[in-house]
């Protein structure tokens, strides 16, 4: 091994992950093309207890360098405590052809032996992918699992937010091409072996051209899609209920026909609330509503807080223009010599540091023109933080009447805003509603109890 590639690996024996991390980012570029930059990735994530990233860049390795013995070793090593007793028998017939040295394990920056080994006892296991939604994947993930289901997620597109993901594979800019197509159908064959049902998010799947998914049918395997937003909102559709609606995507064209393709191959769509329901329900065969989901223990509301001095309101433009960022600084612009606050724009931060953020916050302003709540109300209002969220009349029919969101839109938010400041008491108790409306119709286990119960329905029929 070079000398870059033994500090890497004396990094992740001391533990050192932050280092261990930056020097493989550091390094990719000389890396890329030996084995070597495959073999360090994985131990890095084996040393992080993230033993299925590491399976998944060993097998990427593998398939460029199908004789490495570093790679073959190691797995063999994962594949049996991944508890994949096929996929450890291959290996290990693989290593032995080769004649593989044990004495490889010693150059190992970990003790395998101190990593204790899957017991797969779940009735049926899941895979969620291919695209992270505001951490819901992971949240239902986590859900499934504590109710004893064995599920994991694989994530093809990993922001600057963070997200946590059991297997991750940057295809960030990386064109629909045959070869990545190919490779990514093998993939889906090693899949096969381990899980039962499919859960994928945003219109993707496991590979960018959905060649997959015939694979996964004639495997009888379960597929449900389940959509978010941007990826079926019509703008004419959209108008018809609610007049400040605006959409990331307008070319309906190409959402048509993504939605006429996908349901041809898909029985079964998952959306989170009413609206969403408008847009897919003349598509796919099945169609369910189950709410998104936050773990109520991750959003614990701030204990004996402090009273400011001045009132803190919060923003993420994360899409400025569907937020009704304008707007909102317009307001605050002429509202900042009459009162005393603060304000802060929250961006460019992973999803644990704006968090922290919000915990400061008195007040949250989510968005003016969607028509309807999504994530980020969830989440802050789960933190007892009163929020000011555009809802629709038609959403406003479909919600729970207990709905505690400060309701404004771009004509309103000025004198919402200001309401909010003149009447200061008001917001405590409205956050607390906010808290109890979550816990009733956004936690974890009880929404993943819904579509657990979903899926042993597909399973059944």
């Amino acid at each position: 091994m070079s000398e870059k590639e033994n500090l890497i690996l004396k990094t992740l024996h001391d533990n050192d992950l932050i280092l261990a991390n930056k020097l493989l980012k550091q390094y990719e570029s000389e890396q890329i093309n030996q084995s070597s930059y495959y073999f360090l990735n994985a131990c890095f994530f084996i040393k992080k207890g993230n033993l299925t990233n590491g399976w998944l860049w060993l097998w990427r390795g593998l398939e460029l360098f199908p004789e490495d013995k570093k790679l073959l070793y190691l797995m063999w090593m994962i594949s049996q405590l991944l508890g994949r007793r096929g996929q450890e028998q291959v290996y290990k017939e693989k290593k032995e052809l080769l004649n593989n040295n044990i004495e490889i394990a010693f150059q190992l920056p970990f003790d395998l032996d101190s990593y204790e080994k899957v017991n797969i006892q779940s009735s049926f296991s899941v895979l969620q992918g291919s695209m992270e939604i505001a951490n819901q994947m992971n949240t239902l993930s986590q859900g499934l699992k504590r109710l004893g289901i064995s599920s994991h997620t694989l994530n093809y597109y990993p922001y600057y937010l963070n997200y946590v993901s059991d297997y991750e594979w940057s295809l960030i800019g990386q064109r629909s091409t045959p070869t990545i197509n190919t490779q990514l159908r093998k993939l889906t064959e090693e899949f096969l072996l381990n899980y039962d049902v499919f859960h994928f998010h945003w219109g993707t799947s496991l590979t960018l051209d959905w060649s997959d998914i015939p694979i996964l049918k004639a495997s009888e395997k379960e597929i449900v899609m389940q959509h978010w937003g941007s990826d079926v909102r019509l703008i004419s559709e959209a108008k018809k209920l609610n007049p400040y609606a605006l959409v990331k995507n307008a070319n309906e064209d190409l959402i048509k026909w993504n939605l006429q393709k996908l349901s041809q191959q898909i029985k079964h769509c998952v959306v989170f609330d009413m609206e969403l329901y408008h847009y897919v329900k003349d598509y796919y065969e099945n169609v369910s509503v189950i709410p998104a989901m936050v773990d109520m223990d991750q959003y614990q509301p701030s204990v004996n807080e402090k009273k400011k001095n001045k009132l803190l309101i919060a923003h993420a433009p994360t899409s400025p223009y569907i937020k009704g960022t304008q707007y909102i600084l317009k307001a605050i612009e002429s509202l900042k010599d009459q009162y005393n606050f603060d304000f802060i724009t929250v961006q460019g931060k992973s999803h644990e540091e704006a968090i922290q953020i919000y915990r400061e916050a008195d007040l949250i302003i989510d968005q003016l023109h969607i028509g309807s709540y999504g994530l980020f109300a969830i989440e802050t209002m789960a933190m007892s933080k009163p929020v000011i969220c555009w809802i629709s009349d038609y959403m406003k029919e479909n919600y729970p009447k207990d709905l505690p969101i400060i309701i404004a839109n771009p004509d309103t938010i000025k004198d919402c805003i200001e309401n909010a400041l003149k009447n200061l008491d008001m917001l405590p108790e409205i956050g607390k509603r906010g808290r109890a409306y979550v816990e009733k119709n956004h936690d974890m286990v009880k929404n993943s109890k819904q579509m657990l119960s979903l899926y042993r329905t597909i399973q059944k029929n």
